[in-house]
């Protein structure tokens, strides 16, 4: 696989995104609730929605792969922490960095160790933008991983029940008129899936949840399957989850990246 590929690929692990190219979404098929459910739905949602969330994530993952003609897969080391700070490496299979990222709410760096290049730009730039679409800001990382949501968000939503019987869906806006859909796991009270609508009510992102997990000790759960589909895909991304080492948040030092001094280093736009 190319350096710009797997690149590619491992900044999509970051974002977490969207439904199949030329595939026109829709919304969830869903069915009013009963006046009677109204206000458990609404129980639900409350209890997802203010349930105690980690700052970080510090995990081995396995990306999957299967877009524009290429099938594959590659070991990862994941670092997520709120308010918006990310590494990720992308591993050989004897563990060693082939590709290297790291971003902050402002700008990013990404090292290919194997070419010695280094580049260095704005989120805001077209050449993170290329990976990274508009719909995903790095405060976004965490909650998308993790199958909840941040504070504050979605406390308007409406429900229904899935026509399937899967579970409910509840609606909203966000800020930045952005429309969401979630679907909660009766039962468990768990994230089953979570879509994003464009403007003309094409599925933006989907991001389906199972096999969540919690680790001896810790008060978290933690999705260990995430499946992703979309237009910034162009097929399907799959993330498993092989080892979670910690919750806690890391030093600021954790995510800068100094290269070596003999690899080129480029600015982007």
């Amino acid at each position: 696989m190319r350096a710009d590929r797997l690149l590619r690929l491992a900044l999509l692990l970051l974002c977490c995104l969207a439904t199949l190219a030329g595939c026109a979404g829709k919304q969830p098929k869903t069915v009013p609730l009963a006046a009677g459910e109204e206000q458990e739905a609404r129980t639900l949602w409350t209890d997802f929605v203010g349930a105690k969330r980690p700052q970080a994530l510090d995990a081995d993952v396995r990306l999957q792969w299967d877009v524009l003609g290429s099938k594959g897969g590659v070991g990862a080391s994941l670092l997520v922490q709120r308010p918006a700070l990310v590494r990720v490496s992308a591993n050989d299979p004897l563990g060693r960095t082939l590709i290297l990222a790291v971003a902050d709410a402002s700008a990013f760096t990404m090292v290919d160790n194997r070419s010695g290049q280094v580049y260095r730009g704005t989120i805001q730039s077209r050449f993170w933008r290329s990976y990274v679409p508009e719909a995903v800001q790095p405060e976004d990382l965490l909650p998308l991983l993790g199958g909840f949501l941040a504070k504050g968000e979605g406390d308007a939503a409406e429900p229904s029940w899935d026509e399937a019987g899967r579970g409910i869906w509840y609606q909203w806006r966000d800020d930045r008129k952005q429309e969401h859909y979630v679907l909660l796991d009766k039962a468990s009270g768990t994230m089953l899936e979570h879509l994003l609508l464009d403007d003309r009510g094409g599925r933006e992102l989907v991001l389906q949840y199972a096999d969540y997990r919690k680790e001896s000790g810790s008060e978290f759960s933690w999705p260990a399957r995430l499946r992703m589909t979309g237009q910034a895909v162009t097929g399907t991304l799959s993330v498993q989850v092989e080892r979670v080492f910690s919750y806690s948040p890391r030093e600021a030092a954790a995510f800068r990246v100094v290269p070596p001094p003999h690899f080129t280093v480029e600015r982007v736009d």
